[in-house]
């Protein structure tokens, strides 16, 4: 049975198979699709050295192209460490280095030199006032103290003097000057003594005025008493009469004043006269 099937299959076609290249154009022309016909033999040769060309320069382009980007690359990496040299160009740089290094240098002397000179230090810091030239004892300090104190304001009142000596010897004006700057002192002197006794005034009128409100007199006041004691409110005591104004002038004082005040305007007047 076998046999016989085998040899049934022998003398037939292969099976055509569906969904090849050729099968897809055939749709694709029933369906109304033209179809370019192959190019010929003929054609592929006079196409051929141009399409060589066209590839020659697409490879020259992507070569160039190619070197384009690496130097691009080459200068974002030059770029970045160009910026990361400024952003720590403070800390890596040699001039900065080099004052780093000299200001460690003065620190480190500095500190040698109080390692070295920690005993004169500490004498010096628990005797403030004693000199190398003026040694002191701790039994004499405060007096020592004081005396400098006393000198301190002694030597300030000296400089004041050398200063007004100084100027005086320098101020080489005639007396016509001297005589223009003298002449608004009267004038100033006067209104001090006017302002002095404003000031008095009002202090004294200041201080009844505050007696007056606090209710304590120097002297007993006058109280005023109710007519009828019936009349009373209890809780509230009897009214008092303030006393007169101490501060109140009478005529005497005002002339008193008054020739006083023209005293002083007549020898302004004589000054400026």
């Amino acid at each position: 049975m076998s046999m016989a099937s085998e040899s049934s299959w022998v003398g037939r076609k292969p099976v055509k198979r569906i969904g090849g290249m050729s099968d897809a154009l055939s749709i694709a022309a029933d369906l109304g699709f033209s179809l370019s016909p192959p190019p010929s033999q003929e054609g592929l040769q006079n196409s051929s050295p141009t399409t060589g060309e066209k590839g020659e320069d697409l490879i020259r382009v992507l070569r160039e192209l190619t070197t384009v980007q690496r130097k691009i690359a080459d200068l974002q990496v030059e770029l970045q460490g160009r910026k990361d040299d400024k952003n720590v160009a403070h800390l890596t740089h040699v001039s900065e280095m080099e004052k780093k290094i000299e200001t460690l240098a003065r620190i480190t002397t500095i500190l040698k030199d109080v390692i070295q000179n920690k005993d004169r230090i500490i004498a010096r810091l628990q005797q403030p006032y004693s000199l190398d030239c003026i040694p002191v004892e701790a039994e004499y300090q405060k007096q020592f103290s004081e005396l400098l104190m006393k000198a301190a304001s002694d030597y300030g009142a000296l400089t004041a003097s050398v200063a007004d000596f100084q100027w005086s010897q320098n101020f080489k004006e005639p007396p016509s000057v001297w005589g223009e700057m003298l002449r608004p002192i009267p004038v100033a002197l006067a209104s001090c003594t006017r302002f002095f006794e404003a000031m008095s005034a009002t202090r004294e009128s200041f201080a009844s005025l505050q007696k007056l409100r606090v209710g304590h007199f120097d002297s007993p006041l006058p109280r005023t008493p109710a007519g009828d004691p019936s009349q009373r409110v209890p809780g509230v005591s009897d009214c008092l009469t303030p006393p007169p104004w101490k501060t109140e002038t009478n005529f005497d004082d005002l002339g008193i004043r008054n020739q006083r005040r023209q005293h002083l305007d007549q020898q302004v007047e004589d000054v400026n006269s």
